[in-house]
């Protein structure tokens, strides 16, 4: 099923969206990397709740793995591509709603869903102010819900990829607990993964000025 609420501000998806179809791309690339999302979603399965926020899911590839654990899961996107894929994947499951909604202006259409649980992975490098989008997510969740974020690891690491990917910054994990601890979040867990993907990485993007976007060296926080 699907809800549309920000189909028509056209002005604000440009701004935040950039790099839309190169996304949409990337995202179809990486969708048939079914054991990678598997593996992401059972680093975190520990604190999913039965109702799951999935914050920018793209085109649903963690989605998929996540309706597994849940009674029902909210996939919001801004992305109206996104969305048509979204809604056209999901057309027969009654356990997701798709709804493309941005994140810094809809919390109280999110929060009315007694959410319990977000899932935000590969986002936060996305969003200029990543301070204001943690400060939203505590009002989005009820009270004792986890917040499971992914995000790309080693700021030494930030090259042309990242950059061809639209991302603001890569993070440490000082940096990413005092944020989320700034907004009020208590960590749980915080950690590395996916490390064997930093040579290739590394190589790739600070070498060989590779511009095409794909998976790179991550951190989760609890």
């Amino acid at each position: 099923m699907s809800t549309d609420s920000n189909t028509d501000n056209s002005d604000q998806v440009t701004r935040k969206l950039p790099l839309e179809a190169e996304h949409l791309a990337a995202l179809s690339r990486m969708q048939s990397l079914t054991p990678y999302y598997q593996w992401s979603i059972e680093l975190v399965a520990p604190w999913l709740g039965k109702r799951i926020l999935d914050a920018g899911c793209g085109i649903g590839n963690a989605t998929e793995q996540l309706s597994a654990y849940a009674e029902y899961v909210l996939a919001v996107d801004l992305s109206p591509e996104n969305m048509k894929v979204l809604q056209h994947r999901f057309a027969d499951d009654p356990h997701i709603e798709c709804a493309q909604l941005d994140l810094d202006d809809n919390m109280e259409e999110i929060a009315c869903r007694n959410i319990d649980s977000i899932v935000c992975f590969d986002v936060l490098e996305h969003v200029e102010d990543d301070q204001a989008l943690l400060n939203q997510f505590l009002k989005m969740v009820q009270p004792g819900g986890y917040l499971l974020i992914k995000v790309p690891a080693g700021r030494w690491l930030y090259g042309s990829v990242d950059i061809a990917s639209a991302h603001f910054r890569r993070y440490v994990k000082s940096e990413l607990k005092q944020k989320a601890i700034q907004s009020g979040w208590q960590i749980i867990n915080i950690h590395y993964m996916n490390i064997f993907g930093v040579i290739p990485y590394f190589i790739k993007s600070r070498i060989l000025k590779n511009k095409l976007i794909f998976l790179a060296p991550c951190q989760h926080v609890n």
